[in-house]
Formats: structure tokens, sequence, C-alpha cells
């Protein structure tokens, strides 16, 4: 399905407030009359092959997409994301294909295109799930990773490669007369295209930002040398370098202080001195689309699934909302939710438990056997306290965002409780959906606790009796507690928005550029 196309008055509306809004002003002062190069595992858009052998299109997916589309609302934007299938990989080489399947005019979809053996090797062997589950600390370091000739193969003819031609496919999309271009680059299949972007193009202006955590350097160690020096100096080939963070900003710093002794890092001006260049670090914490969130958290179809739930749901209603793998750590939730009905026995035949749960990289033999033992969990638990029929856990297998917004808007407690997390924009979007007052319980370990630390209940996220015990405090929190927290929680993330997460970025771009031009007695000081 393609991207909707506005009504003409809709769109002169649009236009008009967004013409005066700090996101496009922070747009326009970065690229003047350029398109933005944007890059992404992810794209605007995604192709299958009919059985007559056509292509069918369809809008891109995940959470990245759904961030990165906002920037389109206010440049021009020329999108590149990884060839995925073989339907892509046809559709890479038809720019008219592209171009037909994006009614929006704002952006222009591209392909970066490798054989399928490299794909797999650089998605497949390397970025899922090396580099994620290294990010998530999610390794059992005594056993596993075991890195051996198979993965440096994967490494350097399948990461390395697909980064090859991410850049390749930007510079394939730089004007000729286009002295300074404008690229941002998103996420961790991408930590070297930038390097060999800015071997071509040194007067580039380059981005990179990290969706996922990054931990610790002792944790990168357990990493071939040439793997975590190539990252490093990968990402420093950037002009500035985003995290979600100042704590994983600050983790950047480090390592790269730790692996690349030869690096200048002021960990006062959060700067990287490299090569001749300064590299600025900052965090940039991601947020969500309040108005679009909650336009979907009203719409007919989440009205029609709440009052479905509602219906079948006992008095209180405890929610979860995931994908469907390790680091969000579901079984800990179950279990502490089955030890808070063993302690508290009132409890019980009072609370039912909704957990939505979209599937995820199930080519992955992890997140299969993770996905059997969330299943296994909630079945022990309906077996221990279902009663009169009424199971006391219901799982929806489903990735409907819809019905996942009206669970949220009928949740008494909201529980996010992940290992680790590099945001987690369901306990923002909980903020700004619910209507029962909701009380967030949140892992201390997620991105998202660092701006909503002073509403929400904290957890450790292998504390079973605590989460067990904040549960409870949730469920049994007077009604005027619960809606302080959520008025300031809710404020919050209205005020730190998508809009927000964008703009600081442009700008900091934007000041970079200007800093390059300004004369050489202007540019003494430090940047900000």
């Amino acid at each position: 399905m393609a991207l909707p196309a506005r009504g003409v008055t809709e769109h002169a509306e649009h236009a008009a407030t967004r013409a005066v809004s700090p996101l496009h002003a922070a747009a326009q002062r970065l690229l003047g009359s350029r398109r933005l190069i944007l890059a992404a595992n992810r794209g605007p858009v995604s192709f299958s092959a009919l059985a007559d052998g056509t292509l069918r299109h369809r809008r891109g997916s995940g959470g990245v997409v759904t961030a990165l589309s906002q920037v389109s609302e206010h440049v021009p934007v020329t999108w590149i994301a990884s060839a995925m299938s073989d339907a892509d990989r046809r559709a890479a080489t038809d720019p008219k294909t592209l171009d037909a399947a994006m009614q929006h005019g704002g952006v222009r979809a591209r392909f970066a295109s490798v054989p399928r053996n490299v794909f797999e090797g650089a998605y497949n062997v390397i970025a899922n799930p090396l580099l994620w589950f290294l990010q998530h600390e999610m390794w059992n370091l005594p056993e596993r990773p075991m890195i051996d000739a198979a993965t440096m193969r994967a490494w350097r003819e399948g990461y390395v490669a697909l980064n090859r031609a991410f850049a390749d496919a930007v510079l394939a999309e730089v004007p000729r007369n286009d002295r300074s271009p404008r690229v941002m680059l998103h996420d961790y299949h991408l930590y070297l295209a930038a390097e060999r972007i800015r071997e071509a193009r040194p007067d580039a202006l380059i981005s990179h930002f990290t969706h996922i955590p990054w931990p610790s350097s002792s944790l990168w160690q357990v990493m071939p040398p040439v793997i975590r020096e190539e990252i490093c100096s990968g990402m420093l080939a950037n002009d500035v370098v985003g995290f979600q963070t100042r704590r994983y900003a600050h983790n950047f710093l480090r390592s790269v202080e730790t692996f690349l002794p030869e690096a200048g890092v002021d960990y006062r001006s959060r700067a990287v001195h490299w090569r001749g260049r300064t590299v600025l670090v900052r965090s940039y914490p991601i947020s969500i689309d309040v108005g679009a969130t909650r336009r979907i958290a009203a719409s007919r179809a989440a009205r029609r699934r709440a009052q479905e739930m509602l219906d079948h749901a006992a008095e209180k209603i405890v929610v979860r909302v995931d994908r469907l793998e390790p680091s969000k750590n579901i079984i800990r939730g179950f279990a502490a939710f089955e030890s808070l009905l063993e302690r508290r026995p009132s409890l019980r035949n009072k609370v039912t438990f909704l957990a939505f749960l979209v599937p995820s990289r199930t080519s992955i033999r992890e997140y299969r056997d993770y996905g059997r033992k969330v299943n296994d969990a909630a079945e022990r638990i309906n077996a221990r306290f279902a009663h009169a029929g009424r199971q006391v856990v219901r799982i929806y297998y489903d990735n409907d965002y819809a019905q996942a917004l009206a669970g949220l808007t009928i949740a008494d407690v909201v529980l996010v409780n992940p290992l680790i997390d590099g945001m987690n924009l369901v306990a923002k979007e909980a903020a700004v959906v619910s209507e029962r007052d909701a009380v967030i319980v949140l892992s201390e370990t997620a991105g998202a606790y660092d701006q909503m630390a002073d509403g929400v209940l904290p957890v450790a996220p292998a504390d079973l009796l605590g989460t067990a015990e904040a549960i409870w405090s949730g469920l049994t929190m007077p009604v005027a507690e619960r809606r302080a927290r959520l008025v300031r929680l809710r404020a919050g993330v209205e005020r730190e928005d998508i809009s927000w997460w964008l703009r600081r970025q442009l700008e900091d771009l934007a000041d970079v550029a200007e800093f390059r031009q300004a004369p050489a007695s202007a540019t003494a000081g430090q940047l900000r």
C-alpha cells in the first residue's frame, strides 16, 4: 500500500503549519534547496512478486520507518534502503517502478542492492544476531558467540560489502554540483558506510544515529579487534554520531578511547578529534508522533477492539506490548505476575494480563526458542489461576498496531520491563493514549527511563519480587496519584516528541555546516 495522498485543502493547511514550525525551519537551515539523502536498512516501500511476475508494493514497516517518515513532511528526501527480497532487487534496477510506488512527493525511494548471499551474511550472521545480541548484552558469554572463520567471512564479504553498496548508492544520488551533500545514516546495519562516502566526498556532511544500545567497551572487547576497530573508525567518518541516551554516547567515547588510542577523546565537549576532523557525539532520545498515535487509538477499529477486550477481562487489567524477542524480558514479566498472584490471593480472579506480542526474526533459532518459552509460561499461569473458563493471561500474536494501542488505552498498569532497550516507545505511547490513568512500570535499563523517571514505577529487570510489588502498587495506587504521575509523563512526551528528536539532529548538523563555512578567525571556539 502506498503512502496516502493528501487532499488539496489538508495539504495546504499542513504546509502552512510546517512553514513556521521549528522542525521545518531547522530543515531549511540545513538543506536550503538540497535533498536530504537518508539511508537505513528498511525503507518507505517494499516489493513482492505476484504470480504473473508483476511487482506489488506496500508501505515499509518498522519503528525506524515510522520515525524517519516525518522527515519527508518537511524536506525532499532520497531514502536508500536494503533490497531485502528478490522483488526488491528487481525494483532496484528500475527507478520508474520505484517512483511510481511513491505517491508522497517528498520522498524518492532507492535500493542498495547486493546478491542474496551477501545480504544474508550481512543481516543474518553479523547484524542479526551478532551485533544485535552484543549491543543488547544478551550473549551467554561463557558459550557464545563463537566467532569463527565463517563469521569473519560474513563480516568481510557480507557486512563490509553491504556497507560499500550503501555508500555507492548514496554517492550515486549526490548531484555533481552539490559541494556539500547532506547524508543521514541510521542504525547498526550501517556502521561502515560513512567512511567510503567520506573518501569519495570529503565535503559531505554526514551523521549516523544508532537506535539500539551502545554497551560498555568491556563488552566490545569480546569481539575480534578488526571488527571493533573498523566499527569505531567507520563511525568517526561522520560529522555527528548520535545515540539514544547520554549513557550510550559516553560508552561510545570510551570505546573509541579504548580501541583507537590515537584518537583524541574530549569528554567535556563530547567530541572526538580524528584524522584532522572533529566528530560530535550526541544523544537524541527518539519519541513518537503524539497526534498520529492518538488518532489511531481513537479510531473505530481500536475502539471496537478495546470493547471486545473489556468484555472478556477482569476488573483490573495489566498490559504489555512488545516484539517477541529475548531482550524484552517477557518471561520474567510473566514470572513476576505469577509471583504476584501467589503472594496476593485477594487479586486472583480480579486481574487480567493482556500481552500483545509481535513475532520477530523467526528465522533465528534463539527467537523461536524464546517464543516457545513465552507461550509455555503463559500456559502455566493459566493452568494455575484460570477461573470459570477465563484465562488470566491472554496473548495476542499479531502485528496489529491499532489493537495494541487499544490495549494501552484500557490498561490499569502497563508493564515495560526489558533487559535493555535503546529507547522503548511503548512507554511513551501508553502515556499519551491511556484512558484509565495507567501506571507505567518501567525498567531502569530502558532508554526511556531517563526521560520518564519522575512518573513511572522503576524496576530492575531481573527482580521478580520487585516487579511483582510494582505491579501491585500500580493496581492499588490512589486515583489522584495515578493521574498526577500520568500528567507529568504525558507533558514530557508531548514536549519532547518525534519532531523534537528530528529537529535537534538537523540543528546540530546545520551548526557543523555553518562552522565549516565560517572564516578561520571565527571558528576558534568550539561547536556547542
